[in-house]
């Protein structure tokens, strides 16, 4: 490596990466460089740090300014010509991101310095959770990593929109942004239309998405099992490929053909919600077991309000009726009127009916009071709470016909307090108090996918 350069040698590397050399200028530090294999090498070594530079500033808009304060103390701790040099230049600030641009441009006029070498992609953002079921860190993930975990719960959000919520002890594979290897765990996933098509392998089968959940349970020795919640999948095992629907389970093993078996999604019970954006709940609310949407929206239980996903990714093109559109307590610190919500192109939603649907048929005077919360992974856009727009939304959200004129929350009743919904500052907390009895009390909590 070049000890020390001459100062007409530093100004030709550092014009030639800003890109202000004349074609005689360049001519003649070409030369130079031919005829000094030690400068070929600091010179590809520039260039690289320079490309590093740039990969990181088209990620990152405030790195120009952190990279000028980390570079001038650099220069201040030596006397190292060019790092003296760069101080002086990058103080300016706009340098670094000129400077990297101009050094990618640059590689080509040096046809036979060596290329940087090329930078995995990121492909999505990985979730991790606590005991808590709350979410305690996140961070790139490119294609290639191997993420291996002995236990908890975490989720892959792919750029493409889909999400994979993961159990340990796992250990899966980031192939690209379209592909996975789930050599142990299990994953319940979601797939929207930009995600159609990818695949999931396992040592004895592979998955693909035809739309758009489905979970798989697989362990170390390479036996799994492949389940459709909502959509369909394709499962192929050498030359044979099965079709399955919602509802549709199938088991495969390295050294055994895929065959059918129950449907049951046990398994799935704490993947299931964090796939479907319930990071956390509590008190009497508790997410609805993993099932097909039919059944989903019939559930009943004495003793909890259920959270149950409805329709995920809907276009938003016709308008919605709520009562809460922003934080606050109903009754309370807000008005109860409907409002209207004009469509808005571009955008796609989902929803969740938080519910209170007892087993059986309680006289009006018995009345069970239930307190809890649940925490959505994105905002809330809308909380609709009586029957007419619950009703209204239910031909944009619901999966079933709902005919029960008992229903949504009570703001006056003849033994009990009211029914009150709250909707947290952050907008991704809402809390339920209900007095249920005779009738089913439920509200729909409409989000912005």
């Amino acid at each position: 490596m070049v000890e020390k350069l001459p100062n007409e040698m530093i100004d030709l590397i550092e014009r030639f990466i800003e890109g202000t050399l004349d074609e005689a200028e360049q001519a003649q530090l070409m030369e130079k460089v031919r005829q000094d294999a030690s400068l070929l090498d600091y010179l590809a070594t520039q260039l690289d740090i320079s490309t590093m530079l740039e990969l990181a500033s088209r990620q990152d808009e405030d790195f120009a300014v952190r990279t000028a304060a980390h570079v001038m103390k650099i220069g201040s701790e030596g006397e190292f010509a060019f790092a003296n040099g760069v101080k002086r230049r990058i103080f300016r600030l706009r340098l670094v991101k000129g400077l990297a641009a101009a050094a990618v441009l640059a590689l080509a006029a040096f046809p036979f310095l060596p290329k940087p070498a090329t930078q995995p992609e990121q492909v999505a953002l990985l979730l991790r959770m606590n005991r808590d079921n709350n979410v305690i860190s996140s961070k790139p993930v490119l294609a290639g990593s191997l993420i291996e975990e002995t236990a908890g719960l975490y989720r892959l959000d792919f750029q493409n929109g889909a999400i994979f919520a993961i159990e340990g002890p796992s250990k899966v594979k980031v192939i690209s942004g379209m592909e996975i290897e789930l050599k142990a765990g299990r994953l319940n996933a979601w797939c929207p239309d930009t995600a159609h098509g990818f695949k999931v392998r396992t040592a004895s089968a592979e998955l693909t998405d035809l739309g758009t959940s489905f979970g798989i349970n697989t362990t170390e020795n390479g036996k799994s099992e492949f389940m459709v919640l909502d959509g369909l999948v394709e499962v192929r095992k050498g030359q044979e490929t099965i079709r399955m629907l919602e509802g549709d389970a199938i088991e495969s093993g390295p050294h055994q053909q895929m065959q059918p078996v129950d449907f049951d999604t046990s398994a799935f019970r704490k993947t299931w919600p964090f796939a479907n954006g319930i990071i956390a709940t509590s008190g009497a609310v508790i997410p609805a077991d993993p099932d097909i949407a039919d059944r989903l929206a019939q559930l009943e239980d004495d003793d909890h309000v259920l959270v149950i996903p409805e329709r995920r990714g809907v276009p938003f093109n016709r308008e919605l009726k709520a009562e809460i559109l922003e934080p606050g307590t109903l009754p309370g610190t807000l008005s109860g009127d409907v409002r209207t919500i004009p469509p808005v192109a571009g955008k796609r939603l989902s929803s969740f009916l938080i519910r209170y649907n007892p087993v059986g048929v309680f006289s009006e005077e018995k009345f069970l009071r239930f307190e809890g919360e649940v925490t959505f992974d994105r905002p809330v856009l809308a909380i609709a709470c009586r029957i007419d727009p619950l009703s209204h939304g239910d031909a944009v959200f619901s999966n079933v016909e709902w005919t029960d004129p008992l229903r949504g929350m009570e703001f006056s009743q003849r033994l009990n307090p009211p029914d009150q919904v709250t909707l947290s500052h952050d907008r991704r907390t809402v809390k339920v108090v209900f007095y249920a009895g005779a009738s089913t009390d439920d509200i729909r909590v409409i989000l912005e996918d």
